[in-house]
């Protein structure tokens, strides 16, 4: 038996050596500025070996594995974006996009540049309150009821300092977590709440392209006009309402009548693929536990709605502040919530590199160009770390004996008594990623 997984181990480790063969390709063609069709062919290599390989290597392997392919991988899209010669304007014909955005910035107003970066940060942290908003409603529909500014406003600000460091969102879903069943002693509610949390917030950000999509429908044209397939924008514009619609039916039904979401998961269940029947049996039995709260869990719903919706707003501000005066609310809205979901799903770290190639795919001809494009998206991010910052802060100030000013369970003060001071004073990940799952 021991041979056979060593010999299954060996296998994996050759798959993920071709990968990285692949990947070092890549990146050459990447810092010479050669993609096209070749590339693409080495991308589609190098993930199929990669992930055939992973998934013969110990569990143990698997995540510095995953780690490292995951900064290659940023690093390569980046060296990909940065280095593809596009057209620069002003006669300077075609340069390299890092060269034509250090062309670009020179022109920029610095006064107008402040005044919409400021702007768009403050857009971004009416996103991030909402969001906390929609924590504080979850735990009070569970029972649980902390005071808002000064424990789960706070807290979700650590978290989002604590996720500039770590990867996915282990930092703002384990942080607000870990203190909310720290202070109430409600593990089990708590792990209810976050996980219903992670289905409404994919349900507000597809609530947002569905919303926009009638507004930013000329996005969808150019990218197919581009593509020299005008004719297809409707049909993508059809299909990307179908999922976008389904996905939020799905969750909406959920809230309303988790009851009938589950009998008809019942009734269909062996026509579903195993991963998808367990998510919406996850969502079923999450949204269960707040029976007789519609109410409560359509405004977290709209409160997560308004939180991607915002940081889809924030690439209109930031386009604003490198000087792009033509630029389009809507349009730019709808194609930013697309772009938010490609950078939740690209394998870059924190989503660097996809975010600004996901802009320029889809919004250059809004920006007025390739490096107006991937410099409102790089901003973007800035503008939206900014609040970020401000967990530090809080973080620096936690002192081991901090407590909320209160901590109700069932109306009911809580006893801090059986906290170990010694277990507060520090904040261990490797225990957050174990509670989290």
């Amino acid at each position: 038996m021991e041979t056979t997984n060593n010999r299954v181990a060996f296998a994996g480790w050759i798959l993920v050596a071709v990968a990285t063969a692949a990947l070092v390709v890549l990146l050459q063609r990447a810092w010479v500025g050669a993609l096209g069709l070749p590339a693409l062919l080495l991308v589609a290599i190098c993930g199929t070996s990669f992930f055939a390989g992973r998934r013969r290597l110990s569990g143990g392997a698997r995540g510095p594995v995953d780690t490292t392919a995951k900064a290659l991988f940023t690093i390569a899209g980046i060296l990909a974006l940065l280095r593809h010669p596009v057209e620069a304007g002003s006669g300077a014909g075609k340069l390299p996009v890092y060269e034509a955005i250090a062309l670009y910035i020179q022109d920029v107003d610095p006064g107008t540049f402040v005044l919409y970066a400021l702007v768009a940060m403050a857009v971004k942290f009416v996103g991030v309150i909402s969001s906390a908003y929609a924590w504080h409603l979850l735990l009070t529909g569970q029972g649980i009821r902390f005071p808002f500014w000064s424990a789960t406003m706070t807290a979700f600000l650590i978290g989002r300092f604590i996720g500039t460091f770590l990867p996915s969102t282990l930092g703002l879903d384990g942080y607000t977590l870990y203190e909310a069943g720290r202070y109430s002693n409600q593990w089990s509610r708590c792990v209810t709440a976050k996980a219903l949390e992670k289905f409404v917030g994919i349900a507000g950000l597809f609530l947002g392209m569905v919303v926009t999509l009638p507004f930013g429908y000329q996005v969808i044209l150019d990218v197919t006009s581009h593509l020299d397939r005008p004719g297809a924008a409707p049909l993508l514009a059809g299909a990307i309402g179908a999922v976008a619609g389904s996905i939020c039916l799905v969750v909406i039904v959920a809230l309303v009548r988790p009851a009938l979401l589950t009998a008809t998961i019942s009734f269909i269940g062996g026509f579903l693929p195993g991963g998808v029947r367990s998510q919406v049996e996850r969502l079923a039995a999450a949204v269960g536990a707040y029976h007789g709260q519609a109410a409560l869990l359509f405004t977290v719903l709209f409160s997560k709605f308004i939180t991607h919706f915002t940081t889809a707003a924030v690439y209109y501000f930031t386009a604003l502040a490198i000087g792009v005066a033509a630029a389009k609310f809507w349009p730019i809205v709808f194609g930013s919530t697309i772009q938010i979901l490609a950078t939740l799903l690209s394998p870059t770290i924190a989503g660097e590199g996809a975010r600004e190639a996901f802009q320029a795919l889809l919004l250059s001809k809004q920006y007025g160009g390739v490096a107006q494009a991937v410099l409102a998206a790089a901003l973007g991010f800035i503008a939206a770390e900014a609040a970020t910052m401000w967990g530090g802060a809080f973080l620096w100030t936690r002192k081991p004996q901090w407590r909320p000013s209160f901590a109700i369970v069932d109306g009911t003060q809580v006893d801090y008594a059986w906290i170990d001071e010694s277990d507060a004073a520090s904040f261990d990940p490797d225990k957050i990623a174990a509670t989290t799952g």
